[in-house]
């Protein structure tokens, strides 16, 4: 019955589904078009505001920012806690290996159009430090949708799930607003991130301890 559940709550999941609808229009959109006109035609809308908007809403998808949402889950549940650090560790390792085993060589979109010499007028935000190498995968994105997703998968309403697609997928476009990587290297982040999530859920939810049921204060009362 508990399987049941949990395979309920998967196909029924508005975070997965509508993650499904946004990567297979984002292949299509990569295989329809060059990397580069996709890119300056998401480049050629930018403001002020966007800038201020995007360098912060990227940080979600860094290392600090998830651990920091990870461990305000151990006030909640430490099983919330492993399953978003199993999460956030699977996507993370996936992520570097495939950057420096298969895709060192991947230039990112500024030393891209350089290496190009297309003289593109590409727009680039202020006060970003870019880099140059190892646009694919993005693992931003890959850590933005792990850790947004198992928590789709902790909570149950699908309006809380649907906002918290909206913080994954603004941190994905956030890559692309800053010049960091592709669309294409976003959606390989977002992949590798909805398969990273699964992964945590499916691991930790195999194990039926007391302990995992409490909150660190809790456990430690205890």
């Amino acid at each position: 019955m508990e399987r049941n559940i949990s395979r309920k709550n998967l196909y029924t999941n508005a975070f997965l589904i509508a993650s499904l609808v946004l990567i297979l229009a984002a292949v299509v959109l990569c295989l329809a078009l060059p990397r580069e006109t996709v890119h300056l035609a998401f480049n050629s809308f930018h403001s002020r505001f966007l800038d201020f908007l995007f360098r912060g809403w990227t940080l979600l998808g860094s290392g600090v920012g998830a651990l920091a949402i990870i461990l305000v889950t151990l006030f909640f549940r430490i099983r919330y806690t492993l399953i978003l650090l199993a999460g956030f560790a699977i996507s993370g390792i996936s992520v570097q290996l495939l950057k420096h085993l298969f895709f060192s060589g991947a230039a990112r979109p500024v030393k891209y159009f350089e290496l190009a010499g297309s003289g593109a007028d590409l727009y680039l935000v202020p006060g970003v430090d870019l880099h140059s190498w190892y646009s694919f995968p993005s693992g931003h994105s890959a850590t933005a949708f792990a850790l947004l997703f198992g928590i789709s998968l902790i909570l149950k309403n699908n309006w809380v799930r649907m906002l918290a697609l909206v913080l994954a997928a603004g941190v994905a476009y956030s890559r692309i607003y800053l010049s960091q990587h592709f669309l294409i290297d976003v959606t390989g982040g977002a992949v590798i991130g909805l398969l990273a999530g699964y992964l945590g859920w499916w691991w930790i939810n195999r194990y039926n301890r007391r302990w995992l049921r409490q909150s660190l204060p809790e456990a430690i009362r205890r």
